[in-house]
This record gives structure tokens, C-alpha cells and sequence, in this order.
């Protein structure tokens, strides 16, 4: 992937990782949670901030597997960004031992944040900043992930671990194969 070939779901999430990764006006100083990424994501659907689909995925959840709602485009965009050296993906382990990744921006992301359209920025700005102007914390709570403001004392849920019925319609269907044929086994 060249740089002429960032869409703009690329370029929200980059700078949306460089406002959690900023510390004291500098960015990529800290690093964010591929859990709490992946919220803000999710979120970002929902919020239309980002044109991307999602679908329950099994996950590590507070040392438990668990089905979040996770966009793979929106996974992959972080791949590509990555693979760009505009962010860098961190391995951690846990208490417990298990592994989990965060984000940071790389100097050359933090560069490219300046060719960032405004209003990609404002789309950003006005998603992941409550009114009184601080980012949210992303809270992970044993029942859900949580976008927090201890300022104006608000408690957003994400959502994401709230898995949707989809209806859809089966019917049962009586296939040949070759194994069956030669068994002289039908409609099974």
C-alpha cells in the first residue's frame, strides 16, 4: 500500500489513535489498548464516523473469552497503517500472562497527522470529546466497555459486547456427495 492509497477511514483512525497517544500537547507518547481501539470503532459505526461493518468475533475479554461486535476493515486499516510505519503495534503481557497489543504513532505518523483534512479532524474531535472539551476515558467494565467523563460525571455504553440477532431463514437441504453415492447412502 502506497500513501496515495489512505481512504479516509485511515486517516480518522490515525488521528483518532494520535488523540489517545497525546500526552501534554505531544503526540505518541503514550500508547492505546487494541481493546479500547476496537470500541472506538465499533462506536464510530454506530456514530457513522466509520463506513465499516462489523460481526460478533470471540475475544479476549478480561483474562474470558467473549463475542464483541469487531470490524475486520476496520482491523485491516490498522494492519495497513502499520505496515505504512505510521503506527506501531506493541506486544504486552498481562498479570496473567497473556498477550495483548496497543498503538502508538510512529514519527512518521505524527508528520503525516498535518496533511489530515479539518474535518476529519472535527468528526473525530467531536466523537471522542465529551462537551466540556476532555476526551472520554474507555472504561472496560466487566459488562461492557464504557466511554467515561469524570468531569460531567456521563457514562456512555458502547455497546459492543451486545451481540444482534440477525433473522435469516434455513431449510434443510439434502446434498449428494460422493461418499453417499458410493454407500449407496440418500438424503441424508
Amino acid at each position: 500500500m502506497s500513501e496515495e492509497e489512505i481512504t479516509q477511514q485511515m486517516k480518522r483512525l490515525l488521528y483518532l489513535i494520535a488523540e489517545y497517544s497525546k500526552l501534554d500537547g505531544k503526540y505518541g507518547v503514550l500508547s492505546i489498548k487494541e481493546l479500547p481501539v476496537k470500541t472506538l470503532i465499533f462506536k464510530g459505526i454506530r456514530d457513522n464516523i466509520f463506513d465499516y461493518d462489523y460481526a460478533p468475533q470471540s475475544l479476549m475479554y478480561i483474562d474470558n473469552r467473549r463475542y464483541l461486535n469487531v470490524s475486520q476493515e476496520g482491523v485491516d486499516d490498522l494492519e495497513d497503517l502499520r505496515e505504512l510505519g505510521y503506527i506501531q503495534k506493541i506486544r504486552l503481557a498481562t498479570k496473567r500472562h497473556n498477550y495483548i497489543y496497543s498503538y502508538s504513532l510512529t514519527p512518521e505518523g505524527i508528520q503525516y497527522l498535518q496533511s489530515i483534512p479539518i474535518d476529519d479532524k472535527n468528526a473525530i474531535d467531536q466523537f471522542i470529546n465529551c462537551t466540556c472539551g476532555n476526551l472520554y476515558d474507555i472504561v472496560v467494565l466487566p459488562e461492557d466497555v464504557v466511554l467515561t467523563c469524570d468531569k460531567c460525571n456521563i457514562k456512555i455504553n458502547t455497546e459492543i459486547t451486545e451481540i444482534e440477532d440477525v433473522k435469516y431463514k434455513s431449510a434443510p437441504a439434502a446434498l449428494k456427495t460422493r461418499l453417499t453415492v458410493e454407500r449407496g447412502v440418500e438424503n441424508q
